[in-house]
Parts: C-alpha cells; sequence; structure tokens
C-alpha cells in the first residue's frame, strides 16, 4: 500500500474515532453533582438505550484510533502497541462518566471526589468500561495472533476474561461487535497492517 493510500485511511480512521468519541460523549450517562442527593451527585441518562449505545461507540472510537493513529503515522502496529485501545475505552469511560461530555463544570468536583469514583464504579460506569474494555481488547487479540506475539496474546485474553466480570452482557456485546466490527473496517481498508 502506498504511503499517501496508507495516510489518507489513518486520517479517515482517525475522523471516525473522533466522531464516535464525540458521540459517546454525550452518550455515555454521567454523574452531576446534586445537593438533593444523598451521595451528593445524580446519574444522567441521556438516552434509553445508553448502557448499549456507549460501549459500542467508546469501543469502536479506542480501535479505530489506534489503527488510525498507525495508518496516519506510517508505522507498523504492533501488538504491544494495540493494547492502547483498551485503555483509552476504559480512560473514555470513566472520563465521560464522571461528566466531562455532558457537565464539564461539575466534572472536576467529581475527578477529585473519591465518593464519585466509588458510586461510578458501583453503577453504570463498571459495565460501560466493560464493554469498552472488551471491544477494545479485540485489537491487541487480533494483532498479537496475527504477528505471533504470545505476551499480548495472553494480556489481551486476560482483559477479555476480566471484563466479563462486571455482569452486563448486553454492554459486553455490544462493546465487543463494535469493536470487532472497527478491526474488520482496519481489516479491509488496511491490510498490510492488519493481515499476516
Amino acid at each position: 500500500m502506498s504511503t499517501l493510500r496508507r495516510r489518507l485511511v489513518g486520517s479517515v480512521a482517525l475522523l471516525a474515532a473522533t466522531a464516535s468519541l464525540f458521540l459517546a460523549s454525550g452518550t455515555t450517562p454521567a454523574l452531576v453533582a446534586s445537593s438533593s442527593s444523598s451521595t451528593g451527585y445524580t446519574a444522567v441518562t441521556l438516552s434509553p438505550v445508553s448502557l448499549l449505545v456507549s460501549p459500542a461507540l467508546l469501543a469502536a472510537g479506542s480501535v479505530l484510533l489506534v489503527g488510525g493513529g498507525a495508518a496516519l503515522a506510517d508505522a507498523d502496529l504492533s501488538a504491544r502497541a494495540a493494547m492502547a485501545a483498551p485503555a483509552i475505552g476504559a480512560a473514555a469511560a470513566v472520563a465521560f462518566g464522571l461528566g466531562f461530555g455532558v457537565a464539564p463544570g461539575s466534572a472536576l468536583a467529581a475527578a477529585t471526589d473519591p465518593a464519585a469514583y466509588e458510586h461510578l464504579g458501583s453503577e453504570f460506569g463498571a459495565r460501560i468500561a466493560a464493554g469498552a474494555v472488551v471491544g477494545g481488547a479485540v485489537a491487541p487479540v487480533v494483532r498479537a495472533s496475527t504477528t505471533e506475539d504470545t505476551a499480548a496474546l495472553l494480556v489481551g485474553a486476560a482483559l477479555l476474561l476480566v471484563s466479563v466480570a462486571a455482569g452486563s452482557p448486553l454492554a459486553l456485546a455490544t462493546g465487543g461487535v463494535a469493536g470487532a466490527l472497527a478491526v474488520g473496517a482496519l481489516w479491509a481498508v488496511d491490510p498490510a497492517t492488519w493481515r499476516p
């Protein structure tokens, strides 16, 4: 694949990743400061399908961000570099869950309050983050399989297994399917990187 074509593919993938993460910032349920709540926070859900859509958008966005960044830089994406995808998905899920996408004014207060993290982990946040991690972990597992990187394959498989403990099969399924679709799209448009 020519360098120019690969960089164009990377640019389009980064635009798609940005759009996906932007949409996730608006659909992810968030904690907003509330004086009427006993915990000091109330969960704001902007859409009735947030628990399905958010993990999918976060997973696809993180995979496309990592794959698109490698294509734009015309660099080989190693399996270990692809490990950034689940980390990006989880970090974005936490940031959006703290309100950085919905209520940036109260998000800084929530980010410094341990009670907000406890509330986020016991409610919707853990399920959305687990779905994003499952979808993001598809990228390093596929890259490790095609490059025969056993250590990265074991870590990716462990991430997939640990995420199942969140106990939200729908979030895991939508995140996993979206991650697989994003890897499939990158496999089709950037074969030099993704195919063995």
